[in-house]
């Protein structure tokens, strides 16, 4: 377990960068812990490990049937973590298709290879979401996706970077693709967690939760103004799985 740092920081309403090197650390230590379900690796939830569960049941259980699945779909996961869709989404991808996690931890993505290392149609590559086109073969980028899964990333990247990132989802989106975007945000107001302690994590961390409001703007400047159309936007939990006061989850799914 870290030391708790001399300085951290809650800031509220204030565009604070994220130091990059900190935040791949806490997911590149973060596989050292034993953790009951693969899952928690990425949906957190240690005290509470079964609420993770949970959450990722409901989730794939509310937002498959929005995403328009057939056989030989193209999959593109960015920020995969554990890789915990691509086991929803590979019965879709079939012999034709493709299911394709990146990650910009090494070590997280250590465990989604071994979960899946028996499965073809699975690929994994390690890049920043800045970087993803550098990353990925020319392959994969001529042939594009039909489904792009932008889950829990944006809160890792800072505002000036956003913008860099939607431009590589255009050019990798095939012309009818769809895009799944969740993302955390703050309840209330914009809150930034800048290398602060958490007692049940066991280290330091942190996240841009923005407000619901600020991912609209984003969403439009930088999807709807480019064509794309919005189906859904919506909170994602429900009752018992809203388990923070500051927090919660929202997603948008878009189609090009």
């Amino acid at each position: 377990m870290e030391k708790q740092p001399k300085a951290n920081g809650r800031i509220v309403d204030k565009n604070v960068a994220l130091d990059t090197e900190s935040v791949k650390g806490f997911f590149d230590r973060r596989i050292r812990k034993k953790l009951p379900y693969l899952c928690n690796y990425v949906n957190y939830q240690d005290a509470h490990p079964e609420v993770a569960v949970k959450r990722d049941r409901f989730e794939k259980e509310r937002i498959l049937p929005l995403l328009s699945l057939w056989p030989g779909i193209r999959v593109l996961d960015i920020g995969c973590g554990v890789a915990r869709w691509a086991e929803a989404l590979l019965p879709f991808v079939s012999e034709n298709g493709v299911y394709v996690g990146v990650d910009f931890s090494e070590e997280i993505l250590s465990l989604a290879k071994q979960h899946f290392r028996q499965e073809k149609n699975c690929h994994f590559f390690c890049a920043a979401f800045q970087d993803l086109l550098d990353a990925l073969p020319l392959s994969l980028i001529e042939k594009k996706f039909h489904l792009i899964l932008i889950n829990g990333v944006f809160m890792y990247i800072n505002d000036q970077d956003i913008s860099v990132c939607c431009r590589h989802v255009h050019k990798l989106l095939s012309a009818d693709g769809m895009i799944y975007l969740k993302e955390s945000v703050g309840v209330h107001h914009r809150l930034t967690l800048d290398r602060i302690y958490s007692e049940e994590l066991g280290s330091q961390y942190s996240a841009i939760y923005r407000s619901i409001a600020e991912y609209n703007e984003i969403v439009k400047n930088d999807f709807l103004d480019h064509g794309y159309q919005q189906l859904y936007a919506e909170e994602m939990w429900k009752d018992q799985l809203k388990v923070r006061k500051e927090t919660t989850a929202y997603f948008w799914l878009l189609k090009k």
